[in-house]
């Protein structure tokens, strides 16, 4: 149902009068007034919306297909008039009642404008267009997309090559057979819609930029609607010319210029960030990162790294926003995938100075945004802006740290926004910090209070959305990952302690995901971050002392199907029993009555070295233990039982041996019996620091980063040989 005033019923009713003959005399003013007075919105209607469907199946019943296309002649101008007003008035139908634009007998009439597109069989031979019709059809099949109950039902039209040869949506595989070097070239070919499209945007772009920009960014929307769909975004770029003839080529840096001259020119016009021709660059660059998702595309996005650092610097200078958001959102998308290009994505970043470039400016936008005392002044697109570079160094924080200047992130940037009276802000910069934190940092500032609460919040808020995100932007794993990499700082854990609902949300995610498929990740990431919290002893207190948690942790170590989590679930347990024990009982050295082995403490990531360690040893004539011969996927109690009888102790050292609550687990229970450790160095560069450090304290380490491995072999046995004396 729709609203309007008595002259635009009146309107309709003379419209709805007209015959197919009407329509043929030109007798098209009547129209003309009824689709201004539909678009102008300003009028009501009381009755049925029959009467509008009507008149645009008559119309449409009036066109003369095979004359619709032709370029000359009074009569296809007329055709081209009718279509287009076909195409508006269906326009205003899906804006006034989108449900009634979507049933069934709506449908027939986007089917007939589809087959409008189909039936532009000489495109390729005339190398002609009607724009504007092309752009009133374009913009019904965006607008219908919008509201159709089903997009993937409407994407097998799409992909059809007429309405009676539609695709089966149970056989998604038949839109992949029409590869584009088996492409027919003659005049009369039939074209899917994506194929027609994909085509006339290459042409398009080919020809003249400025007289085609409308059209171009018209049918970019399209595509931008149904990228996240797998099997579309598959198509597009592997079975037709679109990527490699049209969006590679333009994303070149010599187009870039021509980009930045229009932001320029159109901002000095009329100080807003918009323009067309501007919009088909950033519709490129939208398309460019959905693309980068799906796991089927390869695109090389290292090729377009230097048109990013000069579109990131030329955008800066002039001091447009929108287009920069679209660039800076793009770049946070290309660094989330996993592919291998992702990493040499990364370090063409860094080489061309890109990264330097994100990083000053988020420090240049922060200064002049701050306040003081937490307070920031920052409009909406600039608050966009700053959250999606955060999100850059994040990502590339889980891909290389090694890219990034450290000090400038913690002090100009994670620390600055602590404080922010912004919730995303804060908790992006809170984010950030927990990938790069260190035990040195930590204890030198006061980040935990600024850390903790506003973690826990963000935490309890995306456990409570439908779709476990924060805001829809940040997910809950993202989240507690943070919450894991924090939990290995003692000062952190001492702060989860102080408040009781903090553990409780903690056991309270853990009971509503148990049974979930989905969340066995999310519970992995929880149980590890209880685990390093069971080191601490008002936490280990608070857990070990409630009966529900306790009873928790049992049926996981018992009834979860996943063994991970059954082992995490377990090492709580006896890592509870230790810590509750420690304040009441000295430590002491236990001394075992068989022959002693040397046991050696590894995170799994560095196998394949300790292995050889391992064999080296054994031909040596020593005695070895490692959890990959004896543990068979026992309890810590297993652990517990080598430790006990090892004469020493090899701790493997690296950053994910620190992170590992098991390896804490093995190494402060070696250090509470007084066993002889021995440290070795795997990971380059790497300084012990947090519980780590505190246990190794000033010993000396046989590095074998350095050097040969026989010669730093030679150096361990002597280190060995010592403990015996």
């Amino acid at each position: 149902m729709m609203a309007t005033n008595e002259t635009t019923q009146q309107i309709l009713t003379k419209c709805s009068r007209l015959k197919i003959r009407d329509y043929k005399k030109n007798s098209i003013n009547e129209l003309e007034k009824l689709v201004s007075k539909l678009e102008d919105g300003k009028s009501g209607f009381h009755h049925s919306l029959q009467p509008l469907i009507r008149i645009i199946q008559t119309i449409i019943s009036s066109i003369d297909r095979t004359t619709l296309w032709k370029s000359k002649g009074k009569g296809c101008e007329q055709q081209q008039q009718l279509a287009q007003m076909a195409c508006r008035l269906f326009k205003c139908l899906c804006q006034i009642d989108a449900e009634c634009a979507a049933s069934d007998e709506s449908r027939t009439i986007i089917d007939s404008m589809l087959q409008w597109l189909r039936d532009d069989t000489d495109f390729h031979v005339t190398k002609s267009t009607s724009q504007d019709l092309h752009l009133t059809i374009f913009s019904c099949i965006e607008h219908y997309s919008l509201i159709c109950k089903n997009q993937e039902d409407f994407l097998n039209e799409l992909f059809s090559t007429s309405t009676k040869n539609k695709i089966n949506s149970s056989s998604s595989k038949s839109c992949f057979s029409f590869h584009h070097h088996h492409r027919k070239n003659a005049s009369h070919e039939s074209l899917s819609i994506i194929d027609y499209s994909s085509r006339l945007v290459i042409y398009l772009l080919q020809s003249s930029l400025v007289s085609s920009s409308l059209l171009i960014n018209q049918i970019l929307s399209i595509f931008l609607i149904y990228a996240p769909i797998s099997r579309f975004s598959i198509y597009l770029v592997n079975h037709t010319d679109f990527y490699h003839s049209s969006m590679a080529p333009y994303l070149a840096t010599k187009d870039s210029d021509y980009f930045i001259q229009c932001i320029i020119d159109e901002t000095a016009r009329s100080q807003t960030d918009t323009n067309d021709r501007v919009f088909v660059f950033t519709h490129m660059i939208n398309l460019l990162s959905e693309f980068v998702l799906h796991s089927d595309i390869e695109v090389q996005s290292s090729l377009f790294v230097p048109t990013f650092k000069h579109l990131f610097d030329s955008l800066v200078d002039c001091g447009t926003t929108v287009p920069l958001w679209y660039l800076v959102k793009c770049l946070s998308n290309l660094l989330t995938s996993s592919s291998k290009e992702t990493n040499v994505f990364v370090q063409e970043m860094n080489r061309i100075g890109l990264i330097n470039s994100i990083t000053n400016y988020t420090i240049t936008l922060i200064q002049k945004s701050t306040l003081g005392e937490g307070k920031m002044i920052l409009k909406q697109l600039h608050h966009n802006v700053l959250i999606s570079c955060l999100s850059i160094l994040y990502n590339i924080l889980t891909l290389d740290e090694q890219v990034l200047n450290k000090d400038l992130v913690i002090n100009k940037i994670c620390r600055l926004l602590f404080k922010s009276d912004i919730q995303q802000v804060r908790l992006m910069s809170c984010v950030l910090y927990s990938n790069i934190l260190t035990q040195t940092e930590l204890e030198s500032d006061d980040s935990c209070h600024h850390l903790c609460e506003p973690l826990f919040s963000s935490i309890d808020q995306a456990f409570q959305s439908s779709n476990y995100y924060l805001s829809n932007q940040i997910s809950l794993f993202t989240l507690v990952n943070c919450l894991k990499n924090l939990c290995t700082h003692k000062q952190f854990q001492i702060r989860i302690g102080k408040q009781n609902e903090n553990i409780e949300l903690l056991f309270r995610i853990l009971r509503q995901f148990n049974s979930s498929v989905e969340q066995q990740e999310e519970i992995q990431i929880i149980l590890e971050s209880i685990w390093f919290c069971s080191f601490e002893y008002s936490c280990a207190k608070q857990i070990h002392s409630h009966d529900k948690y306790f009873a928790q942790l049992v049926q996981l170590a018992e009834t979860n199907p996943n063994e991970r989590i059954q082992q995490a679930a377990k090492g709580i347990l006896w890592q509870l029993k230790q810590t509750i024990s420690i304040p009441n009982a000295p430590s002491t050295s236990v001394t075992a009555e068989s022959s002693q082995h040397i046991m050696l403490s590894y995170n799994h990531d560095s196998k394949d070295l300790v292995n050889k360690i391992c064999q080296y040893l054994q031909n040596s004539g020593y005695r070895t233990w490692m959890d990959i011969d004896n543990m068979h996927g026992s309890t810590l109690d297993c652990m517990a039982h080598a430790i006990e009888q090892a004469s020493v102790i090899i701790v493997c050292m690296s950053e994910k041996y620190k992170q590992s609550p098991n390896c804490q687990s093995e190494a402060e229970y070696a250090y509470r019996l007084k066993k002889p450790i021995l440290p070795v160095l795997l990971q380059s560069k790497y300084k012990p620091d947090g519980w780590l450090g505190i246990i190794l304290g000033t010993k000396l380490y046989t590095d074998f980063t350095k050097n040969d491995f026989d010669s730093n072999y030679k150096k361990l046995v002597k280190e060995i040989e010592a403990t015996k004396n």
